[in-house]
């Protein structure tokens, strides 16, 4: 069983987003109550959960993407929204710092030099997925607002698989609470009483 779980402050965005959520899960949403707003859970096995890119939920300004797809592809969505600040998470192997090192980033914007991009290009009509690939093609094409920053984690390994290692679950929480405070949410969540 898969719990995918989307927290939204308490304002008026948390009806936008249980509406969305309901078109991706006719089946029923679990809501609960937090002090800062609410969680909303959709539950099932796998295949029975809608892809990740298609849960996108907007959280008041704050859009959450699973951006695991061709860097083209995400170049189009970038052109779509026009974000004012993105916050990209990933698990990108450095090979400089130990499993589950935490590094945190404002991007650099200058363009790569054509020759990279075309490579790069080449691969993601061919199914490269990786971060790298998102951040050269969109730096490119100028994609990126000013205000854009990365937070990454070493893994520790690099299989494929579900679940994460020892070391990338214990960086899980710092990541999300650099994320909450990237985007304005208070860094610390009540614990869940489950």
């Amino acid at each position: 069983m898969i719990r995918l779980a989307v927290r939204v402050r308490g304002d008026d965005s948390a009806g936008i987003v249980l509406s969305e959520l309901l078109e991706l899960s006719p089946a029923g949403v679990e809501e609960k109550a937090l002090d800062d707003g609410v969680e909303y859970v959709i539950y099932g096995a796998p295949g029975e959960l809608p892809a990740l890119p298609e849960v996108r939920a907007a959280a008041g300004d704050v859009l959450v993407e699973d951006l695991s797809y061709a860097a083209h592809r995400v170049l189009h969505l970038f052109q779509e929204v026009q974000p004012a600040k993105v916050v990209l998470v990933g698990a990108m192997p450095r090979d400089v710092d130990a499993a589950g090192t935490i590094r945190r980033y404002v991007l650099d914007l200058t363009p790569p030099p054509d020759e990279e991009v075309t490579a790069r290009f080449g691969d993601a009509a061919g199914g490269t997925i990786d971060l790298d690939h998102t951040l050269a093609v969109l730096r490119y094409m100028k994609a990126f607002p000013a205000d854009t920053v990365v937070i990454e984690v070493e893994p520790a390994d690099r299989n494929f698989g579900l679940g994460f290692t020892d070391a990338v679950e214990a960086a899980m929480e710092p990541v999300l609470a650099m994320v909450r405070e990237e985007v304005g949410m208070p860094t610390q969540v009540p614990a869940s009483d489950e």
